[in-house]
């Protein structure tokens, strides 16, 4: 698998917009991925205020923020602008979230050695972020980073690629899931204990993820095909709590 910096250095720092991605409202699988994966979250977010209190009392941290599409999806879903943080290893989309959000705090950092001096925050998100790392102890670094940034009753919302084994990836891929087995095990190591799981989207037959099936199939067939179809999760969130 290739090295995350590389990653950044040949993907994301020579992208001159986000439009293209697949996360992008702009692109169909975009519009498909967000769709459902806001769904999901919005459900988890409804039981989260209900436990913890009002939204916009509460800081967040985004590690892996990119151009900040998450953070806008948190802002939207009712927190305060002024309460979050987004981090990132790429100063290219730094720059290109600070121009959309200019009450956010940007920082240019590397979730294997993050350190922001004592700040502490109630929830802590990581969207496809740790799929990027390669070895097991960048991995329990980047956890414990988590760890040590969250409020005593803080959650820490891991999502995911799937795959069976992170640590057999193919040989020139930007990035490699998990486990849900592995993801649990990791964190616990690193002093968390879960409390949520959800799986979103499929990889039918082991093999073919059923986002991209939308650049040529509708949505809603899409929507029948995952349940009809056997196959793995194609993604996976789990909450964890400190």
């Amino acid at each position: 698998m290739k090295n995350y910096q590389d990653v950044i250095n040949d993907r994301f720092d020579s992208e001159i917009d986000n439009n293209n991605s697949i996360y992008s409202p702009n692109h169909p699988i975009g519009k498909y991925v967000r769709k459902i994966l806001f769904n999901g979250l919005n459900i988890f977010l409804l039981e989260y205020s209900q436990k913890h209190g009002a939204l916009n009392t509460k800081k967040i941290l985004d590690v892996g923020c990119g151009d900040g599409g998450m953070l806008d999806f948190f802002i939207s879903s009712g927190f305060s602008s002024q309460k979050l943080t987004g981090i990132d290893l790429s100063i290219n989309r730094i720059k290109r979230a600070q121009k959309q959000f200019n009450e956010v705090e940007f920082i240019l950092a590397d979730i294997t050695t993050l350190n922001l001096n004592g700040k502490k925050y109630d929830l802590v998100t990581a969207f496809d972020l740790f799929s990027h790392l390669t070895s097991k102890e960048q991995i329990l670094n980047s956890l414990s980073n988590v760890y040590n940034h969250l409020e005593d009753d803080g959650l820490f919302l891991w999502y995911d690629i799937y795959s069976k084994d992170h640590f057999s990836p193919a040989k020139h891929a930007d990035s490699w899931g998990f486990s849900k087995e592995q993801m649990i095990g990791l964190s616990e190591e690193s002093g968390f204990e879960m409390v949520h799981y959800k799986t979103f989207f499929k990889n039918f037959f082991n093999r073919y993820h059923s986002i991209y099936q939308v650049k040529r199939l509708t949505p809603g067939l899409v929507n029948i095909l995952e349940a009809i179809l056997p196959g793995m999760p194609g993604n996976i969130m789990i909450v964890f709590t400190k």
